[in-house]
């Protein structure tokens, strides 16, 4: 079971009440001017959500407090914000200077509306965030670092493609252990993100020891930042390096410790907090062990799509795809019993039949250690084992494409292998296979496909024959509608060593079959045709 979903289910969307006429309160055109980078995304951001879910009430008191005038909402002097700044409790350095006033003033006086949907959101938020960054060792108000990326909308993407509540991109996700593909997103799941995150910014601070450095490298990128204390003289200080780094960058610090000071002192600003559209109530997580859509879900139970997309945001595409273990889904907790009742139905969703059907391809990394020989260079091992000299030098921390005899290199192989859905092995249990003229597999040490029949001629994806019973992984599969074999390409593997496996098959044939690897050598992955005589 989800403990951050059985707690609360909230996206920060919902948190958006703001009353329509009054996002804003701005008093002259001038003040609507986006006047900073991180301020024009944090807008662009709960715009779109406010835009998106028209999360509108006519709340009496929330609309007087966003829209209380200017003259009105309590001023505090220089000395009183420095004192009110001590008094956070914060490993990290909570500066005042006149960038952080002038942020503070933003958030305060002009952002009014912003401010009460993630005050709404730091409730739900706030308890499952604290007590990953409590469990992982690093300061607890960091918690307020994701109302600086994405004003805590866990759907929100950046143009740049960073995604969630941490804004995630790509490469860091997947680095540190997030599902990301067609169908799923981790970084959109406030619990699994957070895990990510709080890993990341643990690791900067490894190399900075200085928190306000590791805001800035999260927002930029190590790179960026070591070249500004590089231009300021080694000099590590955010505030020294500021002048040098990207304007974005330069305002990030501020806002983050703007943001955090107005999060503390909210009521002294007489800011009221929004409440959430939807109640709050419990989840369970069931398994779900076929490839199933949310509206085949929602019909069968009953349930609004958008409340299974709610309690879902890592699926992105509204279909839960087939795993080898299954898909956690999150219910309402008084739908259990029902999901029991029909979980025969809610597994078998005909409008996925045909996809549930398709083999599974799957990767899986292994390390090993190579001895360099004498004579050898780093783009020969690197094609030897179908990797990249970039990443053998990132692997071993090389600043330079030289080896030397003896040397040993860390290599991250990585192998791919065909894992049949259960539905697609159940279909295809009593079909036979096409045995290839010769037992040559056999004697490469590979399981032989004899004593199988040819089948007629295919009308249908369905008469695909999978080679589940194939241990090796290099034949994932037999089709009879082009009469070949389905060669995944291994470490290792060119196309010289594939033909040897297949009796009449040369170089040339090989190309000619496949004419997308006539033009650049294989690499691991590849999917190699091999038409059988």
């Amino acid at each position: 079971m989800n403990k951050f979903w059985t707690i609360v289910v909230l996206l920060s969307a919902s948190a958006l009440i703001t009353p329509a006429y009054s996002f804003y309160n701005f008093t002259d055109s001038a003040q609507t001017s986006c006047i900073d980078p991180v301020i024009c995304r944090l807008d662009s951001m709960s715009l779109a959500m406010f835009t998106r879910d028209k999360l509108f009430v006519n709340d009496a008191a929330l609309a007087s407090s966003i829209n209380m005038p200017y003259d009105a909402i309590p001023k505090y002097t220089e000395d009183e914000i420095k004192e009110k700044l001590k008094l956070i409790p914060s490993i990290i350095p909570m500066n005042y200077n006149p960038a952080v006033k002038q942020f503070i003033d933003f958030f305060a006086y002009r952002r009014r509306g912003l401010m009460s949907s993630c005050l709404a959101n730091s409730q739900i938020y706030f308890p499952v965030i604290e007590e990953i960054l409590d469990k992982k060792g690093i300061p607890l108000e960091l918690k307020y670092l994701p109302i600086v990326e994405s004003a805590f909308n866990p759907v929100a993407v950046s143009p740049a493609g960073a995604t969630g509540l941490w804004q995630l991109m790509y490469y860091t996700g997947t680095q540190y252990g997030l599902n990301i593909n067609s169908y799923i997103d981790e970084r959109r799941d406030p619990v699994k993100a957070t895990e990510a995150a709080a890993d990341f910014l643990k690791k900067l601070y490894d190399f900075y020891g200085d928190w306000q450095l590791v805001l800035a490298a999260y927002n930029s990128g190590p790179g960026t930042v070591n070249k500004a204390i590089a231009r300021a003289g080694g000099v590590k200080n955010f505030w020294a390096i500021a002048p040098y780094l990207p304007a974005e960058t330069r305002s990030y610090v501020p806002t983050y410790i703007a943001l955090a000071y107005v999060m503390n002192y909210y009521q002294d600003y007489k800011l009221v907090s929004a409440e959430p559209k939807r109640e709050l109530y419990a989840v369970d997580t069931v398994m779900i062990t076929a490839k199933v859509s949310l509206k085949h879900i929602s019909d069968v139970l009953s349930i609004p799509v958008e409340e299974l997309q709610f309690l879902n945001p890592g699926l992105k595409a509204g279909i839960i795809p087939y795993t080898e273990k299954g898909y956690g889904l999150n219910l309402p907790i008084n739908y259990f019993a029902l999901f029991v009742s029909k979980q025969a139905a809610i597994m078998n969703d005909t409008t996925q039949i045909i996809q549930n059907a398709m083999p599974v391809m799957t990767a899986s990394t292994k390390t090993i250690w190579y001895k360099v020989k004498s004579h050898e260079t780093l783009a020969k091992i690197a094609a030897r084992y179908n990797l990249t000299e970039s990443s053998i030098k990132r692997w071993n921390r090389l600043k330079n494409s030289y080896v030397y005899a003896g040397e040993s290199l860390k290599l991250v192989i990585t192998t791919y292998n065909s894992a049949p859905s259960a539905s697609y092995a159940q279909a295809f249990s009593n079909k036979v296979l096409e045995k290839p003229k010769t037992d040559s597999l056999k004697n490469q040490g590979q399981t032989s496909l004899a004593n199988t029949e040819i089948a007629t001629k295919p009308d249908t994806i369905a008469d695909t024959i999978s080679t589940a019973n194939v241990k090796d992984t290099n034949v994932i599969q037999l089709d009879k509608s082009c009469n070949c074999i389905y060669h995944v390409v291994q470490p290792g593997d060119t196309l010289w060593s594939i033909a040897k496996h297949y009796e009449g098959e040369t170089i040339d044939k090989l190309k000619a079959d496949n004419k997308e690897l006539q033009n650049r050598p294989i690499k691991v992955g590849d999917i190699v045709k091999i038409l059988l005589q």
